[in-house]
């Protein structure tokens, strides 16, 4: 049962994602779409093709990024409950909860993406 309960709490730092997921989403409708505009391609009255720099999707790929890098700090941090004579398995616990947000991120920019 203690293993079970260390288990659960290195697992912790990815519910970020789940916490931040509707805020942002409605945030990300409701204003960024407006202040920034939407990755849709915008054509001006002569019909060239208007590029847009830095739009909402760049936006969300950002703060999700930026989500991550937090997941894997804390998870670093927390990788110190892990006994130091486990060096490999507190590697392999910060590879992974990396590669997880990381396709979390994806997942999300791919799931809040305007075309």
């Amino acid at each position: 049962m203690k293993n079970l309960k260390k288990i659960v709490v290195l697992l912790t730092p990815v519910l970020l994602f789940a916490v931040l997921l509707i805020p942002y989403s409605l945030v990300n409708q409701r204003i960024i779409v407006d202040w920034l505009g939407c990755g849709c391609p915008v054509i001006d009255e002569a019909g060239n093709l208007v590029e847009n720099n830095f739009n909402a999707n760049d936006f969300t790929a950002l703060f999700w990024m930026f989500v991550s890098v937090c997941v894997t700090v804390i998870s670093a941090f927390l990788s110190r409950r892990i006994p130091k004579e486990k060096v490999w398995f507190k590697v392999v616990y910060i590879a992974g909860m990396l590669l997880i947000s990381l396709l979390i991120t994806y997942q999300f920019c791919q799931m809040m993406a305007w075309n």
